[in-house]
């Protein structure tokens, strides 16, 4: 039987044009099934910012609340928030950091970047809780403070507030996350989506051609979408000029209102001059397939379930994640390649996600030629250029890892023509 614990519960409102807005609760979920909403949620937003746009879902800040309010009421054993005190605070985010809270074990790890971000959220939870008057506290927002003597840059020392909270990590040695793919391995999983699932094929096309993270390639919707034309092509006598995709707007895309994912951040994406043939090709198969396929039609989905509905990320994520180990690594051990045959073992041990098309495709952009991490950073749909100046930096390694391809093509229009011929 499951024990009583905190947890998020997320709920969509339609708004204006089929919009849609996700407002998260922390609600306590009862060993009988049942749930309470807690009005918790209030205390969980950012101090200094009063205001925020009306489809903003709250990021991860109750995720975190949470799990520090499952260690305050059943770990500490606090039975409300005026009980609260500043030491719990500071014990579950030393405990957070060592990997000591009673659901870690060896296998947990948490880089300072995620502790830092814990610290703040669990330090705005306290800064709110201080400033409400209705919250009956012990404790006052000076509280949360202390001060230390600093030379400024004059030299005369001064005193600083810093917050009270503070945290000793666990020295890191963090595993980076495994997104590399050689364009063999790309190629060899691209035709086992072809021909065993299509169903993902609108997904992967609009990941690893235009760069979407797999959260917006859920949202894509059809060009004949009554919402609006999600992908768009510009033809000139029947030439190919560009094609772009509709993410100006986070819309309902299910009937239901299941959230499908977020978009990071709301825009037209373009499909790279390098991949209008590659998308046009793979669209051209994913759009056969789909022929009197059911889905629903008052919201046009591209990408949908057997059901008709759009696929979440969540769907699309475990899916994949079960293509790779059941089918693919297989796949790539008993090949006659001994590249595939490497790539097949590292995956034994390294964990694959969707991630990794939005990958390939970057890295291709930078051996295509494209060495201004601006024109990177808007193909990419980022909101700052930190991650393209590090593709761009890492360029020599790029190169030695990856075949190069040029400005005009790569070699999926190799893999295409070959198709054809077979078919």
């Amino acid at each position: 039987m499951k024990k009583e614990h905190f947890s998020v519960y997320n709920h969509s409102l339609i708004y204006g044009n089929n919009r849609i807005a996700v407002r998260k609760f922390i609600v306590l979920n009862h060993t009988d099934g049942t749930k309470t909403f807690t009005d918790f949620h209030r205390f969980t937003g950012n101090p200094n910012r009063k205001i925020k746009s009306f489809n903003s879902d709250g990021d991860k800040r109750c995720t975190y609340i949470c799990k520090f309010l499952n260690y305050a009421f059943f770990s500490v054993g606090i039975s409300s928030l005026s009980e609260l005190t500043l030491d719990t605070g500071q014990k579950f985010i030393n405990a957070y950091a060592m990997h000591e809270l009673p659901e870690d074990d060896e296998y947990t790890k948490r880089s300072e970047s995620t502790i830092d971000f814990c610290v703040s959220y669990i330090f705005d939870f306290y800064t709110n809780l201080a400033t409400d008057k209705h919250s009956k506290c012990h404790f006052k927002l000076s509280d949360l403070y202390r001060h230390i003597s600093v030379r400024n840059k004059y030299g005369k020392v001064i005193l600083k507030k810093v917050p009270f909270f503070n945290v000793e990590y666990i020295p890191s040695y963090k595993v980076p996350i495994f997104r590399d793919m050689p364009n063999k391995a790309f190629q060899v999983l691209f035709d086992h989506i072809v021909d065993r699932h299509k169903d993902l094929l609108g997904l992967v096309l609009n990941q690893a051609f235009a760069g979407l993270r797999p959260s917006e390639a859920c949202n894509v919707r059809r060009p004949d979408s009554p919402l609006g034309a999600g992908i768009i092509f510009s033809e000139v006598n029947g030439e190919l000029l560009g094609i772009s995709i509709d993410l100006k707007e986070e819309l309902n895309l299910r009937s239901d209102l299941k959230n499908v994912g977020g978009i990071k951040r709301e825009r037209t994406a373009r499909v790279p001059d390098i991949f209008l043939s590659a998308y046009k090709h793979a669209y051209d198969i994913y759009t056969e397939y789909m022929k009197d396929r059911k889905y629903e039609k008052d919201y046009g989905a591209f990408s949908v379930n057997l059901q008709g509905k759009a696929i979440t990320y969540t769907s699309y994520y475990q899916k994949f994640r079960d293509i790779i180990n059941d089918e693919m690594i297989p796949i790539f051990l008993q090949s006659h390649d001994p590249e595939l045959v490497l790539y097949g073992q590292t995956l034994m041990t390294h964990s694959l996600s969707p991630h990794v098309f939005r990958h390939w495709y970057t890295v291709q952009l930078v051996l295509s030629g494209i060495e201004n991490p601006g024109v990177l950073m808007h193909l990419r749909g980022d909101r700052s250029p930190e991650s393209s100046i590090v593709y761009i930096k890492n360029k020599g390694d790029l190169e030695k890892q990856f075949s190069r391809i040029s400005n005009e093509s790569f070699e999926y229009l190799k893999w295409a023509s070959e198709r054809e011929h077979d078919e």
